[in-house]
């Protein structure tokens, strides 16, 4: 071990500090700072937007269930402005927005700004300062040096729980082997114009679909002695820009919380890219002059760390459909389970859009600390399905409602925070709850 002392420079200090910038860190950012909170994200990218814009995760999921919306709020208002900025399409019944990551970046940009947000982009939270148990501010580094931004209260957004896990936060034991990352790309000049590209996934629209015919491709090569890497999908979704998709395909086991292990794992979905890619060129004629015109800068992690809060939301309360005084938030997504080393998923479908409660977003021991997206208290069936876009927005809404609230009574503890004002709150916001 080597210790060493530093004199680093001090931030103003913020009412609320969300570490993150994904899809959660969006909507407690504008939450936050539209209920009167002094409001700091930050960032590791030069951008918002996490795995939807760095990785290519395409599309949102998913707003909709049993013919009714069912996430409104921040999430909602932020899908209208990407279609009102030509970079969104609503794909029903689902409501499954897919999106092009361009206009993501900008919109996202565009609300955290016009909330009063304060940015701290291509900066990356490397510690956080404890009192005990409270945290009195986090350590970023950026080309400018280190930095210890203050505040008082922090929203972790960071999707690996990696300011809680900073906090000494227990988390949720792992009982079996993470689910495996994706490294996708965008694909240009693909004859997008054929039928069975336009083939309907419960009835969505455009190709944001499990391509099928890939798949049942891909295994007839094998079957040929032809070598075809691990995948999973293909899922494919429009840019809205023709010819242009994204591709969410390639597989590897990876434990994105060891740097080595999350490297190796990138360096080889890299290298399956080009060769899924040439694969898909030779034997399917609608990619036969295509071209890789990008690869995500970041693998898409579907799970890695999660906290044990003051509740954990199980797979049975989810597909149940347990309601708690406390839901702040809700999510259709099925209990999806990709498996590592296999080109499978287990889908275990709820009866009607499950809800997730705040006490799953807190532990009793950390009187400021709250987290946001899918590092909540789930356990590994429910995390499977609330770890998508929309839900983890509507989470993060919660988040920065909840501060602000905490804030506005006296600075209390999170826990404290009146149940009813913030179910309140939430509902008043938009959120079907």
């Amino acid at each position: 071990m080597y210790n060493y002392e530093k004199k680093i420079p001090v931030s103003e200090m913020f009412d609320v500090v969300v570490c993150g910038g994904g899809p959660a860190g969006i909507g407690a950012a504008i939450a936050a700072a539209e209920n009167g909170a002094k409001t700091a994200l930050i960032e590791r990218f030069g951008f918002p937007g996490g795995m939807a814009t760095a990785g290519y995760v395409n599309p949102m999921s998913e707003f909709a269930y049993n013919g009714e919306r069912i996430t409104g709020g921040i999430p909602w208002r932020f899908a209208q402005e990407l279609v009102k900025a030509g970079g969104g399409l609503v794909e029903e019944p689902r409501c499954n927005i897919s999106f092009d990551p361009e206009k993501y970046k900008l919109v996202a940009v565009r609300m955290l700004k016009a909330a009063g947000v304060k940015l701290f982009m291509n900066s990356f939270v490397c510690d956080a300062v404890m009192d005990n148990n409270v945290c009195t501010g986090v350590i970023i580094t950026n080309k400018s040096g280190m930095q210890l931004v203050q505040g008082h209260y922090v929203i972790d957004a960071t999707g690996d729980a990696d300011v809680a896990n900073f906090a000494g936060f227990p988390m949720q034991e792992q009982i079996r082997d993470m689910q495996p990352g994706t490294l996708c790309f965008v694909l240009g000049n693909v004859d997008t114009s054929t039928e069975r590209m336009h083939i309907m996934h419960q009835k969505n629209h455009r190709f944001n679909h499990q391509a099928v015919f890939v798949r049942e491709t891909l295994f007839a090569l094998r079957e040929q002695g032809i070598k075809v890497p691990l995948f999973g999908g293909p899922w494919l979704s429009t840019t809205l820009n023709d010819g242009c998709i994204t591709v969410n395909m390639t597989r590897a086991a990876v434990v994105a919380t060891d740097n080595e292990d999350y490297q190796n794992a990138e360096e080889k979905m890299r290298e399956d890219v080009f060769t899924l890619v040439d694969l898909l060129k030779k034997h399917v004629p609608e990619f036969k002059k295509c071209y890789i015109a990008s690869v995500a800068a970041v693998t898409g992690i579907r799970e890695s760390r999660r906290i044990k809060g003051i509740h954990t939301v199980t797979g049975q309360e989810y597909v149940e459909t347990v309601h708690y005084e406390d839901s702040i938030a809700r999510a259709c997504h099925p209990v999806d389970i990709h498996l590592p080393g296999d080109e499978g998923q287990k889908l275990m479908f709820p009866k009607d859009a499950g809800y997730i409660p705040y006490r799953s977003m807190i532990n009793a021991d950390y009187p400021n600390i709250i987290v946001a997206g899918r590092c909540i208290s789930a356990d590994a069936e429910a995390f499977a399905a609330i770890r998508v876009q929309a839900p983890c927005m509507e989470i993060g809404q919660a988040a920065g409602i909840a501060a602000s609230l905490c804030l506005q009574n006296g600075r209390i503890a999170v826990k404290d925070v009146s149940l009813n004002a913030l179910v309140d709150k939430v509902r008043r916001s938009g959120s079907v709850i």
